[in-house]
Parts: structure tokens; sequence; C-alpha cells
């Protein structure tokens, strides 16, 4: 296993993700159910427990390595969604306000019918 190939081709998937879905779909390719790193951890029933104990630690800080990648990836997109939103939906407060008519008959006023 070269965790290092697989940490660089994770690393360069999330900087190149340019929208919410594509970083989606990053997650799946690594760390989904049949992802490259959740592979790797299925891996490790198969190795003597000394072989384990050290692949596995490798293996938790590649995955924490890359869920900071998405969690820090995931954080810029929103945070430049949110931007670009609130950029559009400026208000301007040089127009007049809308007019709400207030009120309305009162309790006490006869109503009239024709009858």
């Amino acid at each position: 296993m070269n965790l290092t190939a697989i940490l660089n081709d994770a690393l360069a998937a999330v900087a190149a993700a340019g929208d919410i879905p594509a970083l989606e779909e990053v997650r799946v390719t690594f760390m989904g159910k049949k992802g490259s790193i959740t592979e790797l951890l299925k891996s490790l029933g198969a190795m003597d427990p000394e072989q384990r104990k050290i692949a596995g630690q490798q293996i938790n800080d590649l995955k924490q390595q890359v869920q900071d990648a998405l969690n820090e990836k995931r954080d810029a997109l929103q945070q430049a969604q949110l931007s670009a939103k609130l950029s559009q939906e400026r208000i301007d407060v040089t127009l007049p306000g809308r007019g709400l008519e207030a009120g309305g008959l009162h309790p006490v006023q006869p109503h009239y019918c024709a009858h």
C-alpha cells in the first residue's frame, strides 16, 4: 500500500474541486463505502497483529489528513458561496420604503346590512 500516493491523489482532488457537489464526489471516492481509504481499513483484518497496529495508525493518520483537507475546502467553498450570494442581494437603503396599510375597522363600528 502506497499511502503517500493515495494522500497526494486525495489532496490534489480536493484542491481541484470547484464546488460542494464535486467535493462530495471526492469524499466518496476516497472515504465512501468503496473508497480507497476504506478499502485499506478493510485490509487490516488480513494482517498479523503487529503489522496491523502500525498500518492502522498510518491509515488513520491518512484518513484524518484527507478529512481535514475536505473540511477546510468545504468551509472555503461555503464561504465563497455565501459571499457571492450576499453580493447579489444588496439592499439599497436610499430607496423609499414599501408602504404598509395599517389598521382596520373599529370593532364597535356598526355594520350596515342591506335588508
